[in-house]
């Protein structure tokens, strides 16, 4: 276990000025980039999506409701999957569904998988997971084959509880859940029998926890509601090809209400780390860390003053503040008039003039 005494002499060694992200698209329009430039999905204007590569440029989503979109990706790089916010300017709720459609990566071919929200790619992205907050469900669809199956959450679940979600195997998935008391639990389930068993269950209520997944291992990571005074952990389990998920350990554990926000590399997790917190005035300062899993040492990459989102795409790693995208992990500068050479597909995609 290692308490944040034992490391918060390296809290701020390695904060720096961090290179803001630059490309030749307005931070306002990138829905989604790859990590060398070469495909960039953005928002053309409300309801539009498109993808520019190599100075062509193709519209393949366009309706007449005003939509936003969220793509996701994930470190498997075969698909993405796009949620389609019809009317976010006009309404604003939040447990709507929205649409859910996968497109292969640098394609524009989309296909429609559901309809919910938060979803996430597993397994070589050939499974899909997404969750209908109004039924209170959790999906997980088979891209390939379409076979699909559902959990059903607790029914005292709040309507606002959004499900972490993790696919281990093509039978094995790991999701949260929680009671009307405010106490949440990581629950293991298989999907051929039905049957399922409580890995974790927090001992403190009015808290969250957050799952990411990259080679070898998941983390779970426990972190209090903002207003709420409670400490944070973050347990690692190692993923060696068994679906035997009852050992953890605590690689991180801090008295302080952290905001976490987990983004997890083969090497590190980043997360957001409260330094400071006035709690007469519930006033915090807030700054993402990267935690080291082979010395399990904590260190402060920003010196923002108030960090409160991380931003995952294709590697990279981005912190949102104050209308610009600083980089803590990936290129910066994406601005090179280089033309790349086309892959096979490319040409689908007509001249952007």
């Amino acid at each position: 276990m290692v308490w944040i005494s034992l490391v918060i002499l390296s809290l701020n060694l390695m904060a720096k000025e961090l290179p803001k992200f630059l490309t030749k698209h307005s931070t306002e329009s990138i829905r989604f980039i790859t990590l060398d430039g070469r495909y960039a999905y953005v928002q053309k204007r409300q309801g539009v999506l498109g993808l520019v590569s190599s100075f062509r440029s193709v519209d393949f989503i366009s309706d007449h409701s005003q939509s936003d979109f969220i793509i996701k990706d994930s470190r498997f790089k075969q698909r993405l999957a796009i949620e389609i916010i019809p009317n976010e300017q006009k309404e604003f709720n939040l447990i709507k569904n929205h649409k859910i459609v996968v497109v292969d990566w640098g394609k524009t071919q989309t296909r429609e998988v559901g309809f919910g929200r938060v979803s996430k790619l597993h397994l070589e992205d050939e499974w899909i997971s997404f969750y209908n907050p109004i039924e209170k469900i959790i999906s997980l669809k088979n891209i390939l084959t379409q076979r699909q199956y559902q959990i059903k959450l607790s029914s005292k679940t709040s309507p606002y509880f959004f499900p972490e979600v993790e696919m281990i195997s093509a039978d094995t998935v790991v999701y949260t859940d929680t009671n009307e008391k405010g106490y949440i639990a990581l629950i293991q389930y298989n999907l051929v029998t039905q049957k399922s068993n409580v890995l974790y269950k927090s001992s403190q209520n009015g808290t969250r926890l957050e799952l990411c997944q990259d080679k070898g291992y998941m983390a779970i990571g426990e972190f209090p509601f903002d207003d709420i005074a409670r400490s944070s952990k973050i347990l690692q389990i190692k993923l060696t090809g068994t679906t035997n998920l009852a050992g953890y350990s605590t690689i991180y554990s801090s008295t302080d209400s952290d905001l976490g926000n987990m983004i997890c590399l083969e090497d590190s997790i980043y997360f957001i780390k409260t330094l400071v917190h006035l709690k007469k005035i519930n006033s915090k300062q807030t700054e993402a860390v990267k935690l080291d899993l082979k010395t399990t040492l904590v260190s402060t990459v920003t010196d923002l003053g108030t960090v409160t989102q991380l931003v995952a795409m294709d590697g990279r790693v981005l912190v949102p503040f104050r209308g610009d995208y600083h980089v803590l992990e990936g290129a910066a500068n994406l601005t090179d008039d280089k033309l790349k050479s086309p892959l096979p597909g490319d040409e689908e995609l007509p001249l952007d003039l």
